[in-house]
């Protein structure tokens, strides 16, 4: 009778799993790994009769262990070798023979496996978890092996970005889940992963079923979607390192479902790598909609995140610094306030922007839903001065809380046309004055961050009288 279980090793998830189907058709029960790392973590959780290598994982020509030197490191007792080669001219003897001849193979699998005695139970597979290294074991190879041997269980993957899951059931992939992705867009995700542990866990996981594709049909699917996303990262340039933003365009709407999406999503600012994230469409169809949308001008960079303007010269310093010190009001605590009123959509925009300047410190508290006045950032001057920047959008249904924002402001920076009138009333009502910078600049580019800082001075400026 053949042996009750042999572990197949080779480099070549394909080829294993063609030999594996055939000697299964001949009654061997055949556990596959893609290496001798993932050979030596599979040992450890189950007894192996014989150990069946290709010729290139068995006698490593870069110098590396060989399968049997690796398993020699991690078990007590090393299961005998047959090595697989090409041909019979490839090397004599007993434990070499042709990956051709399966009924060689057969038989020298019958001779090698070692008889287990009376009193010693028959080796089954353990039910104890088996931990795979990414950089040895990749994710497609592994859900390939497990696919071939129609395992059941949860595959844990481990990354520097977070964990997933990936459950099977006999072989098939029946749900994943990676951070927050879910589905086909988890698995590419995962299996662009080069480092990590990926651990499978045998069972029969409580599963919500939603991916029926072939695990083969996935893992290409997978693999192309991973390596055209890779490529188009490598084309995308600067939009990586920076906050995004629709811009108007003169082009129409966008083509495609996935630009509108695109476009859709970054009315509010967003780093790409948020907009691949919360996006359903694949990483891949979301870059190539990105670089196009760029090409087209309809994405506006804001600049790259690392970037710091500096608010004015050195040899300024000092005169802005005092003119942030008595443009604090009497009667109000905290540092002095200014106050730059537009639309919602360029408010968003600005509050990016002034996060640029040097010495700018994020609020406490994110922006609220609604468009009501809120702080954008604090600016620190030295010396214990400080000034802090505070959007009030021009929604008129709001202009009643406006009063409130706008007691003990030094200035008022209006950059639109809209709510005139309740903009002026409600500053008349707490006496603080209006600053056009339309009139000053003209066209104000809010993502502009040396042109944010220009009227952060001129705001200053206005409000002492300079």
């Amino acid at each position: 009778m053949p042996a009750n279980r042999i572990l197949l090793v080779d480099h070549d998830v394909d080829a294993l799993a063609e030999l594996a189907g055939v000697l299964r058709e001949r009654g061997i029960k055949v556990s596959l790994a893609n290496g001798a790392q993932m050979a030596c973590e599979r040992a450890k959780s189950g007894g192996y009769d014989v150990v069946v290598a290709a010729r290139e994982v068995a006698e490593p020509t870069d110098g590396s262990l060989g399968v049997i030197d690796a398993l020699s490191v991690e078990l007590q007792e090393v299961p005998p070798l047959l090595v697989l080669v090409e041909s019979e001219s490839d090397g004599a003897g007993d434990s070499r023979v042709a990956r051709t001849d399966v009924d060689r193979i057969v038989a020298r699998i019958v001779a090698l496996a070692r008889a287990p005695s009376a009193s010693e139970p028959p080796p089954r597979p353990s039910l104890a978890p088996s931990s795979h290294s990414l950089e040895h074991a990749p994710l497609a190879d592994l859900l390939v092996v497990l696919a071939t041997e129609q395992r059941s269980g949860t595959l844990t993957v481990s990354t520097a970005k977070g964990s997933g899951e990936i459950r099977l059931v006999e072989g098939n992939v029946a749900d994943a889940v990676y951070v927050r992705l879910e589905g086909m867009k988890a698995i590419a995700r995962m299996i662009s992963e080069r480092e990590g542990t990926a651990t499978f866990a045998p069972g029969s996981p409580a599963i919500m079923r939603r991916i029926d594709a072939p695990t083969r049909e996935l893992v290409e699917e997978a693999r192309a979607l991973a390596a055209k996303a890779e490529e188009l990262r490598a084309r995308a340039g600067a939009l990586p390192n920076g906050t995004l933003i629709a811009a108007d365009g003169a082009g129409g709407e966008a083509a495609s479902a996935v630009d509108q999406h695109v476009i859709a999503r970054l009315r509010v600012p967003a780093m790409l790598d948020e907009l691949l994230d919360e996006l359903p469409h694949s990483d891949a169809d979301i870059l190539d909609a990105a670089i196009r949308l760029d090409a087209k001008g309809r994405i506006k960079q804001l600049g790259h995140a690392s970037s710091r303007v500096q608010l004015c010269g050195a040899d300024q310093l000092h005169l802005v610094r005092a003119s942030a010190a008595r443009a604090r009001s009497a009667g109000f605590a905290g540092p002095a306030r200014l106050v730059i009123a537009a639309t919602a959509a360029r408010l968003a925009v600005l509050g990016h922007t002034v996060l640029s300047l040097a010495d700018a410190l994020p609020p406490a508290d994110p922006a609220p839903p609604l468009p009501v006045p809120h702080a954008l950032s604090t600016l620190r001057l030295g010396d214990g001065v400080e000034l802090e920047v505070v959007a009030l959008p021009l929604v008129p249904a709001y202009a009643p809380l406006w009063p409130m924002a706008l007691a003990g402001a030094a200035i008022v920076v209006r950059l639109d046309e809209g709510a005139a009138q309740p903009l002026e009333e409600a500053c008349g009502s707490v006496s603080v004055g209006i600053l056009d910078a339309r009139a000053v600049f003209g066209v104000v580019d809010e993502s502009s961050p040396v042109q944010i800082a220009s009227l952060i001075r001129t705001a200053l400026d206005a409000d002492s009288g300079g």
